[in-house]
């Protein structure tokens, strides 16, 4: 009799084994969602400063090899979009310097960058949305006019002409 139960007890759970990871694998359920999706295109058309674009040359004070001024030592450096059609993204980005200044090739004079709407130092690498308050003008109109302002280091200043570069870039849609 004890080989009769242990031979049904085996063939009870042969049976039942399949049948409960078969439960098992069926408990397994799929979810199915849609994501909507929203896109904007557009093709807005930009000019920069009356479609003249960036100035060539920005003529910064003169310093005197002493480090003074005659006449204040900032300039404005024009910057102002406008397009035509929806603008869904301005931005500017303005790179090669650190600690919102550039370098001149004469290692005794920089050259500080702030806005001029805002006042805020301008940050190296940092896009800025020209798509909104300060620099919104209008909803096609946008001003990221810069305050260069020479600050020459403490010494005697080389004598001469001196340059420096500034890259920007300008990324809209």
């Amino acid at each position: 009799m004890i080989k009769r139960y242990n031979g049904f007890f085996f063939m009870v759970i042969s049976i039942l084994v399949p049948m409960l990871c078969g439960d098992v694998a069926s408990a397994a359920q799929t979810a199915k969602a849609t994501l909507p999706i929203v896109m904007t295109v557009t093709n807005p058309q930009c000019s920069i400063n009356e479609g003249k674009g960036l100035p060539d040359t920005i003529q910064l004070p003169v310093v005197t090899t002493a480090g003074s001024f005659a006449d204040g030592n900032s300039v404005e450096v024009p910057i102002v979009i406008r397009c035509a059609g929806v603008v869904s993204k301005l931005e500017i980005m303005l790179t090669g310097g650190s600690s919102s200044k550039i370098s001149t090739s004469n290692n005794m004079v920089d050259i500080s960058l702030a806005w001029k709407k805002g006042g805020g130092a301008v940050q190296f690498g940092t896009p800025v949305a020209l798509n909104k308050a300060p620099y919104l003008l209008s909803n096609k109109e946008f001003d990221a006019t810069l305050l260069a302002t020479v600050t020459p280091h403490t010494g005697a200043i080389p004598a001469g002409i001196y340059t420096a570069n500034l890259p920007i870039t300008l990324v809209y849609y």
